[in-house]
């Protein structure tokens, strides 16, 4: 069975084309309903973000019936995005989608947000019942995941400014609920670090900004308190981490104004990071007092690059996990293509035994019903004895590459009838192993 997967991504479309033929969830839902006209699929699950659109098929299907399906869902001609698409199949869709799992195929490397989306995105396959064959594929999927999560450390360290705030934050007073942070600016960056600070529950933000209105409406958001410029010299003694990020083109606390503001508390412990370009804060503040911590944009950034290399270091560790992933799936995949084969050789040969039985017992009414039941035991004995060794050379066909020739004679051999539909994958391999 082929297993393949067609996409768009952040790596090989602009966000032009992502959007124009982004699967938004009321498409999604239709392609489920559509799925029919996929001729000879025998399952699929669609992921869709921000960041991509996949589709993941199982059976036989070809590239440009895939590509051209999606499109009659989007409303959008071939010709438009199919430059952006890319293509995998088995081994490299495996891997593929254990990358996307593990967050290595991510923006931000190592993020765990995507491991949530493939969930809910083989649920919902789940709930439309598309998931036919790719039910194994997408368990041990999540299973990479989660692996890749608990036993590297690709998602530990802080990869963006914002965050990185918050972790040298941590770092220096743990619990950040007993703290109060002053954002000032209300801009993009600044927005993406009081975000970041809320989520980690800092005890009061405040949100100071030129623009009173905007400082309002982020404050009001993230359940925050503002105030404008005018007000940072009352805001600034009981601050804890004072972030700016604005546009001024002049420093907004030099060293007479720091001075003033912290009214001779020099040992309180303040850290403040200076993220503007040009600068906000004096750098000759530090002198004030012990307690004073500044870092610029250059500091924070090499704190953000750090992080990267550590993760990068970790990738090498997922990868390991993803090719012993792939190993494992492979054989549990070769194993359900023999296991229903199994099952029907079972299934025919016990149908036999019982209507023989039947008819053996019926001429042996004279019989005690402990005596049929030694019969019936007896027959069947005999017949798991004579399968047994066709069971276990059946079971070894599952690594051999000409198993299908195997399968295919055994079938026209014993006049056995074709599996028809899908086979659960985790389904078979239990049937293989009940006969072991």
């Amino acid at each position: 069975m082929l297993f393949q997967v067609v996409g768009i991504n952040h790596k090989t479309a602009s966000l032009k084309i992502r959007t124009q033929v982004g699967l938004t969830p009321s498409l999604v839902v239709q392609a489920y309903q559509r799925v029919n006209e996929l001729n000879g699929q025998q399952g699929i699950v669609i992921l869709s973000t921000c960041n991509r659109s996949e589709i993941y098929v199982a059976g036989n299907v070809g590239y440009s019936a895939i590509v051209d399906w999606w499109g009659r869902i989007a409303g959008v001609a071939r010709r438009e995005f199919s430059d952006g698409l890319f293509w995998y199949s088995d081994t490299k869709a495996f891997e593929h989608l254990f990358q996307v799992t593990s967050g290595l195929d991510s923006m931000i490397l190592g993020e765990t947000q995507i491991l949530g989306q493939v969930k809910a995105a083989y649920e919902l396959s789940q709930e439309w019942s598309a998931t036919g064959s790719l039910h194994r594929l997408f368990l041990t999927a999540l299973r990479v995941g989660k692996r890749a999560h608990s036993e590297t450390h690709i998602s530990h360290n802080a990869l963006s400014m914002g965050y990185a705030v918050v972790e040298l934050g941590r770092k220096v007073f743990g619990d950040l609920s007993r703290t109060q942070a002053v954002v000032i600016g209300a801009g993009e960056m600044g927005t993406l670090v009081a975000r970041h600070l809320a989520s980690a529950n800092v005890g009061h933000l405040i949100i100071v900004n030129r623009t009173s209105a905007r400082a309002q409406l982020l404050a009001e958001s993230l359940h925050g308190s503002h105030a404008s410029l005018d007000q940072l010299p009352q805001v600034m003694p009981s601050a804890d981490i004072v972030v700016a990020a604005t546009h001024a083109p002049h420093l907004l606390v030099t060293k007479q104004f720091m001075k003033r503001a912290i009214k001779g508390k020099t040992e309180h412990l303040r850290f403040l990071f200076d993220l503007s370009v040009p600068r906000n804060f004096d750098p000759e503040i530090v002198r004030l007092g012990s307690g004073i911590f500044l870092y610029d944009i250059d500091d924070v950034h090499d704190v953000v690059s750090a992080n990267l290399h550590q993760r990068q270091k970790e990738a090498a560790k997922v990868e390991n996990i993803i090719q012993e992933e792939i190993v494992s799936l492979r054989k549990d995949l070769a194993v359900s293509e023999v296991g229903p084969v199994i099952r029907q050789l079972r299934e025919k040969a016990e149908t036999i035994r019982q209507k023989e039985l039947d008819k053996a017992l019926n001429r042996l009414s004279h019989l005690s019903a402990a005596d049929k039941q030694v019969v019936a035991e007896t027959t069947r004995l005999i017949l798991n004895k004579f399968l047994n060794d066709a069971m276990v050379g059946m079971r070894a066909w599952a690594s051999d590459k000409d198993k299908e020739q195997y399968i295919q004679a055994v079938r026209e051999l014993f006049q056995l009838d074709e599996v028809k539909g899908c086979v659960n994958t985790s389904t078979a391999a239990q049937v293989v192993q009940s006969e072991q």
